[in-house]
């Protein structure tokens, strides 16, 4: 069994990444899912995040409302930091036993798709990591369509995430995903070919 690391950028395209690897035969474990999962109403991380956040950041249904949360976190370090120390050890534990299922159930790749691996520090424990990146432009261009933003909300956004230079520099495999979907698929391919016989 081999368990990778897939990361982008914001907007970058991994999340069409993972599904080319699923439909080749990877499982995927995929922490944006987990992370919702863990803060579903009544669960313990739900509880300390209206504990320290307060009743103000559920909507009327109890979940937890992500755009007010964003919004108190984007400018506030500390803030950040209180809601990813409730959220990150829960995720990394659900995540940890799902790759556990995967691998009894006999998949030969497992990737778990992380969307701030490398500002967690997991690529010293998650090799090889996979990066989809693309040209700044075409990440802000999609962003600004997939999240309605104007330009400046846009680039604020991709600022407050590493660099995509950086991330380059410390990922095993990056996939440049300013093509088209064949392109793109031809290339995911080829990185898992050479995992697989790595």
């Amino acid at each position: 069994m081999k368990l990778i690391g897939l990361t982008g950028g914001i907007a970058s395209g991994k999340s069409t990444v993972a599904k080319i690897l699923e439909r080749l035969g990877a499982a995927i474990v995929n922490a944006d899912v987990l992370s919702r999962e863990v803060v579903e109403p009544g669960r313990d991380a739900w509880k300390e995040i209206v504990d320290a956040f307060g009743a103000e950041v559920l909507q009327t249904d109890q979940t937890l409302d992500r755009q007010k949360l964003r919004a108190i976190i984007f400018d506030h370090p500390e803030a950040r930091k209180k809601l990813e120390s409730i959220i990150h050890p829960r995720v990394r534990a659900l995540a940890e036993e799902r790759i556990r299922q995967h691998a009894a159930a006999g998949y030969e790749i497992i990737v778990y798709e992380v969307p701030l691996l490398f500002e967690g520090n997991l690529q010293d424990s998650l090799r090889p990591v996979i990066l989809v990146a693309c040209a700044a432009d075409t990440q802000r261009r999609r962003l600004q369509q997939r999240d309605q933003l104007d330009a400046a909300a846009a680039q604020k956004h991709i600022e407050a995430q590493m660099s995509l230079a950086e991330k380059r520099r410390l990922a095993d495999y990056v996939i440049e995903n300013d093509g088209n979907l064949e392109d793109l698929e031809r290339q995911v391919r080829a990185v898992l070919e050479k995992i697989k016989v790595t």
